[in-house]
């Protein structure tokens, strides 16, 4: 691990700890150069990191300060999270509502997707999650029940993931995503509160085990307001 990867992960791990409270300062440049014995240039490169992903703002002439970390605001690209696991050391409250549970069969979109034919079938969940009172997620989720035989009321209000890794024992590997911006359909205008937006963020998965196979289509479609997502780019050599 390089230096300034040291002093981002570091300062990261205070902030989502909450040693590092929202609108604290950071020490100055000079007294983080004394704390870990580096170069400015490495503590430079550590807080411009931690300022693009969302973790602090710089300020000229003042020194950097913690910024609030809303829920649904910053969910990063690289990272495969549940979002009882985002809201565990988070103060917003979150509500999930089971909306329906059934069986597919036959669908032209998913024979295509998962590669079956007519003869395999899918549970359909779909979910809405409230943050602090608000409708502002609404979820879609497709699982081959030759997989996932089972997932019941209770499963689907609580932690789906949690149910397939530790009662299944499978272990989920990562998952290939889609962004797009569009407007809202019925089903979304009906279950979400979408105040004055017409449009949401929709991101469309698809979820591997380790083992290669594909266990999981679906969507989640975001309140434009309520959702930043955060990547990381690397200049290539």
């Amino acid at each position: 691990m390089s230096k300034y990867q040291q002093v981002y992960n570091e300062i990261k791990t205070k902030i989502s700890q909450g040693l590092l409270a929202p609108n604290q300062e950071l020490p100055s440049e000079y007294e983080l150069m004394q704390s870990y014995g580096f170069s400015k240039d490495t503590i430079r490169k550590a807080l411009s990191l931690l300022e693009m992903d969302g973790y602090i703002q710089k300020q000229q002439g003042r020194n950097s300060i913690v910024l609030e970390r809303d829920l649904l605001k910053l969910q990063p690209l690289s990272e495969l999270k549940t979002m009882s696991e985002l809201n565990n050391k988070s103060a917003h409250q979150v509500k999930t509502t089971l909306s329906s549970l059934y069986i597919v069969q036959g669908e032209e979109t998913l024979m295509q997707i998962f590669n079956v034919n007519d003869q395999i079938d899918f549970y359909r969940i779909s979910r809405l999650r409230e943050i602090d009172g608000e409708a502002v997620e609404y979820e879609i989720s497709y699982f081959d029940r030759r997989i996932v035989p089972f997932i019941s009321r209770e499963i689907a209000e609580q932690s789906i993931y949690r149910y397939l890794e530790n009662e299944l024992g499978l272990k989920i590997s990562y998952s290939q995503r889609e962004i797009s911006f569009r407007y809202a359909n019925d089903e979304e205008k009906e279950k979400m509160d979408l105040a004055e937006y017409e449009m949401v963020v929709s991101v469309t998965s698809t979820t591997y085990l380790a083992d290669g196979r594909l266990f999981q289509y679906g969507s989640i479609s975001y309140r434009p307001d309520k959702i930043t997502f955060a990547s990381t780019a690397k200049r290539s050599a």
